[in-house]
């Protein structure tokens, strides 16, 4: 599969120690329920008018996912993410600003995508989540199941969004 491939090069970022130092600090690489996300998850879903929004951490091998809005496939649920050669937010560890794909189906990195190919999606819009370290965790993104724009003005809104959902992961991660 070419997306694996392609998408290799953002490994060694990912993989780095100290990000993911950074990301079993918070807790990020436990399952758990994050009840406190589900407002902002619930916010991003209406202002972009998208039936899916993720919270992710991006983990050595694998995106879990910490909070969603949406249909999830059960295979995705009981498992609690996707491989990370899946994780349409792995160019936000390097890139570090949010990002857009308007249509999945024509974009060379993701085209061949399972949650393309099998589950619909279309289109992507996701910001990082940077940690009180500077680490790039993982992303928060809206997507949808038509190839769609999103606006200046939304990807504005998702990165302030995404600076919340830090906030609260680094509080709870201060507290005894």
């Amino acid at each position: 599969m070419t997306t694996g491939s392609a998408l290799s090069d953002y490994h060694p970022a990912i993989r780095t120690v100290n990000r993911l130092v950074d990301i079993a600090r918070l807790g990020l690489d436990r399952e758990a329920e994050r009840p406190f996300l589900r407002d902002l998850v619930d916010r991003v879903a209406h202002r972009l008018d998208t039936p899916y929004v993720v919270v992710d951490a991006l983990l050595n091998d694998a995106q879990v996912i910490l909070a969603g809005r949406g249909p999830v496939p059960e295979f995705i649920q009981q498992a609690g993410g996707t491989p990370l050669e899946w994780a349409f937010c792995q160019p936000l560890v390097t890139e570090r600003v949010a990002r857009t794909i308007e249509d999945l189906e024509a974009d060379p990195l993701f085209h061949d995508n399972p949650l393309v190919t099998v589950a619909g999606l279309r289109s992507y819009a996701g910001a990082p989540l940077v940690s009180q370290s500077g680490h790039v965790l993982g992303g928060l993104c809206g997507l949808d199941v038509r190839p769609r724009a999103f606006s200046p003005g939304e990807l504005a809104f998702l990165q302030a969004t995404a600076d919340e959902v830090v906030e609260r992961l680094e509080e709870r991660a201060d507290r005894p």
